[in-house]
């Protein structure tokens, strides 16, 4: 009975670590450089997408274990690469350097419930506070009855995961730790305020070819420096 137990463990493994694909799209009020934002999530790739009024439009195609990121600049047909190593490297240099003193790598605290419910975008949502680095402040309009979310929140915990073992941590609140889907936030820095309202959040499949760098696309080169006269 035992070995048929541990036989049934080693078959359903696989079915555990099966992830699913998130779909996600933002749209920003900021009067200063108002923009939309669209995120996939599919098998340890994220790309991320805005379009600006202003600036045009990129994506950024970034392998969560790695951190190896590509730059895509549609105008130009070119990419931009980083190495995810030399980010790790960077960010040794800088936690040795700094890390007792610089904000950034701290740990994200928790949001705080404030205790008011109000309705927003369509849900009745509870309203959270979150304090960050050098005086940044969230408010948080969070929707517990939001559909499908304890399958959105197990993907929202791969990207809080990133967020904490990257060089600014301390930039954003762990929304997987939030009790339901936030459908709009206000971020205040000093004078400038910005709000960023969810416009849809679902669970479904996303195409792989999302996430490969397309073949008509070139490696962007910095031009090269005139010489000194």
């Amino acid at each position: 009975m035992k070995k048929i137990f541990i036989l049934l463990i080693v078959l359903l493994l696989p079915l555990l670590t099966v992830r699913a694909d998130l779909k996600l799209v933002q749209q920003s009020t900021d009067t200063n450089a108002p923009f939309q934002a669209r995120l996939w999530l599919k098998d340890g790739k994220m790309r991320l997408e805005q379009q600006e009024n202003t600036n045009g439009s990129y994506a950024v195609i970034i392998d969560l274990n790695t951190r190896d990121s590509w730059t895509l600049l549609p105008h130009e047909r070119k990419y931009l690469k980083r190495s995810g190593a030399a980010i790790l490297k960077s960010m040794a240099l800088d936690l040795k350097l700094f890390g007792s003193t610089n904000e950034n790598f701290q740990m994200p605290a928790p949001a705080l419930d404030t205790g008011r419910v109000e309705p927003m975008n369509g849900y009745d949502t509870e309203v959270y506070v979150w304090r960050g680095t050098h005086g940044l402040t969230q408010t948080l309009w969070v929707a517990k009855e939001f559909p499908d979310y304890e399958n959105i929140r197990a993907e929202l915990a791969r990207l809080d995961q990133f967020n904490r073992t990257g060089p600014h941590p301390n930039a954003q609140p762990e929304l997987s730790r939030l009790p339901g889907m936030v459908v709009q936030s206000e971020q205040r820095m000093g004078d400038v305020t910005k709000t960023v309202k969810l416009i849809s959040a679902k669970i479904e499949p996303v195409d792989a070819k999302l996430f490969e760098l397309p073949a008509d696309y070139t490696l962007w080169v910095p031009p090269a420096k005139p010489p000194k006269p």
